[in-house]
């Protein structure tokens, strides 16, 4: 097929993460503006997980509540009172129908794909995360051309066969599994102020009484157990930097919008002050903005200057992000040159993770700390839902 479908559709810049900057974005297309923090935070999105798979070369550690796709953004539709339904398929031609039904719906396709096969978000290395989402507003099969929305400051057009190898990626833990969100809102949506007391107290609840021991408060505790064992179960010093690189990228600029999300929901919870005309809100709100240095000081530490690969990796990363997010893909070459030192750094931060225990000091008493801190904020979020 030789098929052109573009979309009369507005990029908005600034977006934090990509799941609820995608939703942010659809919504904005089909007429209605509601904040991403604010989705962040009627969905329960605040969360923590460790998680360690036989075939997951290093641990994932993610600061998001949520499961398998489409986790939150599910749930935000759910409670503002619309309905929405994925679409999955083996078939590479089959989700590009899909795709292609979907824009004929005037609406952007909201979709899964692997950030490892997407050459402006590669990480350099062997990672591969298939629950990153963007939206599709356009397709020229004739150029093999895909207009791509992403969290970044301009739009971006990708080979479309690069869009579809990425879609139908199996890579786990998060395999993309040509995944396609529809979203179907109703004319008048659920007032704010009727969904986000339930929305508090359930996140609440997560923290404070996860499903198991890996999630939520319990969880940061569980990684303090299992960081200082990554030497004896991570094949070898290279997967232990990249392990270290990751975390930092999943912390700080990986789509959680600085400091594991906590920057999102301290500012949801500020607005939550307003819509609800309740001033503890904006109190516990200052709680999470605590937190974040804490979350932020976990992440230098475990890229620490004095270590200089790994340093000079963290702030590749951070001025790849920065760049992306002020200039879009008028900064693309600048972020390639840059990633082009990559595989040479994590080859010497392979030699620095001999120090291991040295890069830990100090890390364990954060993140008993952040366990503690985390606690007392969600024991103050569960009171003012009971209230």
């Amino acid at each position: 097929m030789n098929e052109k479908i573009m979309l009369d559709f507005e990029h908005l810049p600034g977006g934090k993460n990509c799941m609820t900057s995608c939703l942010w974005k659809l919504l904005h297309h089909l007429g209605y503006d509601i904040t991403e923090e604010m989705l962040v935070g009627i969905a329960s999105g605040l969360g923590f997980i460790y998680w360690k798979m036989k075939q997951m070369p290093t641990p994932f550690v993610g600061g998001m509540n949520g499961g398998r796709f489409p986790t939150i953004l599910g749930i935000a539709v759910d409670r503002l009172g619309g309905k929405w339904k994925v679409l999955k398929s083996s078939s590479k031609q089959r989700a590009h129908q899909h795709l292609r039904e979907t824009l004929e719906m005037d609406q952007p396709a909201l979709i899964c794909a692997d950030l490892g096969f997407l050459e402006y978000l590669s990480l350099g290395g062997d990672d591969h995360f298939g629950m990153h989402t963007i939206l599709v507003y356009g397709i020229d099969e004739s150029n093999n051309e895909a207009h791509i929305s992403d969290r970044f400051a301009t739009p971006i057009t990708i080979p479309l066969v690069q869009l579809q190898t990425a879609r139908a990626s199996k890579y786990h833990p998060f395999p993309a599994e040509n995944k396609l969100m529809q979203v179907f809102m109703p004319e008048n949506l659920t007032p704010l102020e009727e969904i986000i007391p339930g929305a508090i107290k359930e996140n609440a609840d997560f923290m404070l009484n996860p499903p198991i021991a890996n999630m939520g408060s319990k969880g940061i505790l569980k990684w303090r157990d299992e960081l200082p064992k990554y030497p004896t179960f991570l094949k070898d010093n290279r997967t232990i930097a990249q392990a270290l690189i990751e975390h930092f990228v999943y912390i700080e600029v990986g789509g959680s919008g600085g400091s594991f999300f906590r920057r999102i929901y301290s500012q949801f919870l500020k607005d939550a002050s307003k819509v609800m005309n309740d001033s503890e809100l904006q109190k516990i709100s200052l709680l999470y903005d605590d937190i974040c240095d804490v979350w932020s000081n976990i992440a230098i530490q475990l890229t620490p200057d004095d270590l200089p690969s790994l340093g000079k990796l963290r702030e590749i990363y951070l001025q790849n992000n920065l760049d992306m997010e002020q200039k879009g893909v008028k900064s693309l070459d600048e972020v390639k040159d840059r990633l082009v030192d990559i595989p040479s750094l994590v080859n010497q931060a392979s030699i620095e993770v001999e120090k291991f225990d040295k890069i830990l000091v100090g890390v364990e008493d954060l993140l008993l700390e952040l366990h503690q801190k985390e606690t007392n904020a969600a024991k103050a979020l569960a009171v003012w839902a009971d209230s």
